[in-house]
Parts: C-alpha cells; structure tokens; sequence
C-alpha cells in the first residue's frame, strides 16, 4: 500500500515550499486514501493552486530588475528589489481586487485625488490614470523610498503624482510613526502604537495645512488607509469634508483602538452627512453598520459619497 502521508508531503515542499497545514493535509489525504483522486490528478491540483502560481511568478519577478504590472487596462512598472511576492499577489488578482474597482468607478480625469497611506504604491500606479493628478502622502521612511523608486520607473506618469513623506494628523508638528511589527515598512507602521527603538520622527502636519500647502481646489476622492490613524485624522477634516464632499475610500481598523465603540461613533457623526455608504464590494449599506459590535475586532473598508452607482 502506497505511503500516501509521505507523497503528500513531498508534493506540498516540492510545489509550494512549505510543510503541509493540517486542514489542507488531511483533505488531500482523505481524497487520496478513498481513491476520489490519484498522483496525477494531486500533481495537476497543485500546480494549478494560486498558491503555486504566486511562487512561481514571485520566483520569476526575482529574477528581473523590473516588474511590469498589468492590471485591467492599467500598465505600470516597479522594482523587482522589494515585496516581489506583494506584486506577484496583485497581479494574479489575490490583493484587493474591490479596491480597484473602487477606483474605476470614483475617479475622474477631471479631479484629482489625495491617497493617504500610498505604502509602496500600488494604489498611486493605478489611480493616477484614471485621475487628473494623485498627492501621494507616505510618511514611513523605508516604504516612502520604495514608493519612490517605483514612481520613478514610470516616466510616463511621474508628472501626475506629487510624493510627500509627510503625516497627516491632528496637528503641524513633530511626531512619531511606530512599527507594528518589529520593522518599518510592512504597510503597518502608524502613529498610534506604542514608541519603540525603530520608530520615526516623521514631520507631521494637519489635513488643512496639506490643503493649502498644496493648492489644492480639485479633490473629489480621497482614500485612507493608515492603520488605525483614521480615527485621529478624520475628525479634523470634517469642514473640507462638509464642503468639498470628496468621496471617501475608508479603511478602518477598530481592532487596534482601547475603545472600538466610541471611535466608530466618532466616524459615523462624520459620514452620516454623506449620502450613501458602501462596503468594499460596492453594496449599498446602512450608514448604522458601523456601529455594529460584530465590527469592533476587525477590519474593514468602506466607501462614503455622495455618488449613487
């Protein structure tokens, strides 16, 4: 009898690298034990895995100095020195396929918009093309040079993006961005963490100051995503928010605040002034569902315009 505990776990470092999760192994195994599939038809399971796709383009994009990325009808090229398995992941459609979509749908070639939380640019390469213009705010010191070199690989779109490694906050001023892990970077850096050995003093500076630092009177989208700092930033914009009524690409992170129930009431008194509200597929929602205490130990992305699609 055939040593099928053994040849499972042979094909699980042969084709994806790794030991066998137990979830995983036990399927295979029982699929293999009851004759529901033979070697052959593992092999192709595995090859065919999305898991082994992102290994295998992962391997490939580390073997060139620069990616070109092709997303719906948008080209843009990064380098291959960083996150090559985060590109590989984007490009085979695993990261964040809603969120452009979000951009398709919101933004405009007539208006610009500001994109805080730019990391390493995936979001900047994509919606400066659909937009008249992208200010792109990074604030943590390893992913804003990453971001940089990225943009610079892109001499077709370098004049539509304007980079700033301020932080946005509540106030102008010196501050600190923390990591949340044990290395800047990781797209997890913020504010409200707690100080360490590794964190930054980064120049912060307020949403309106930004505004009139940069001239700008066209912004009709805004996202946000900066690892819980949204709870602090977002009230302080209220009276461009109020008149501008830009649209807002929202993700939240309550598990991370000592109070999710008061921070989320926080944002609701904001977006209740908004139209409509959508979650991250598009979906036409209540404007309570925030408030909801299924919400408080998680994250979650939502959409706030005054746009009905």
């Amino acid at each position: 009898m055939k040593n099928y505990e053994k040849i499972l776990k042979i094909y699980y470092k042969k084709y994806l690298n790794r030991d066998p999760d137990p979830d995983g192994f036990k399927h295979y195994l029982s699929l293999l034990k009851n004759e529901k599939i033979n070697e052959n038809e593992l092999q192709k399971i595995f090859l065919e895995s999305l898991e082994y796709k992102i290994k295998l383009l992962t391997k490939q994009y580390d073997e060139v100095s620069k990616i070109q990325i092709k997303k719906n009808t948008k080209t843009f090229f990064v380098n291959s020195s960083n996150n090559s398995n985060f590109w590989a992941q984007l490009q085979l459609g695993v990261w964040e396929p809603e969120t452009f979509k979000i951009f398709d749908i919101f933004l405009d070639k007539n208006y610009s918009y500001i994109d805080l939380g730019a990391w390493i640019g995936p979001t900047v390469l994509y919606g400066c093309q659909n937009a008249k213009f992208c200010y792109a705010i990074e604030p943590d010191p390893v992913a804003f040079k990453n971001l940089k070199n990225n943009i610079d690989l892109n001499s077709h779109l370098c004049a539509r993006i304007k980079l700033s490694k301020q932080c946005i906050t509540n106030f102008s001023g010196i501050t600190y961005l923390n990591p949340k892990n044990k290395t800047m970077g990781d797209s997890m850096s913020s504010m409200i963490f707690e100080k360490s050995s590794i964190s930054c003093k980064v120049e912060g500076i307020s949403f309106d100051q930004f505004i009139i630092d940069n001239s700008i009177d066209d912004c009709n989208f805004i996202k946000m995503d900066i690892e819980g700092g949204e709870f602090t930033v977002l009230p302080t914009m209220q009276n461009f928010l109020h008149k501008e009524k830009p649209t807002i690409h929202l993700s939240l992170h309550p598990l991370w605040m000592k109070n999710p129930e008061n921070e989320l009431k926080k944002i609701y008194e904001i977006i209740s002034k908004y139209n409509y509200i959508y979650d991250n597929k598009l979906k036409n929602i209540d404007k309570k569902f925030i408030l909801d205490q299924n919400n408080h130990n998680k994250f979650f992305d939502i959409v706030v315009s005054d746009k009905m699609i």
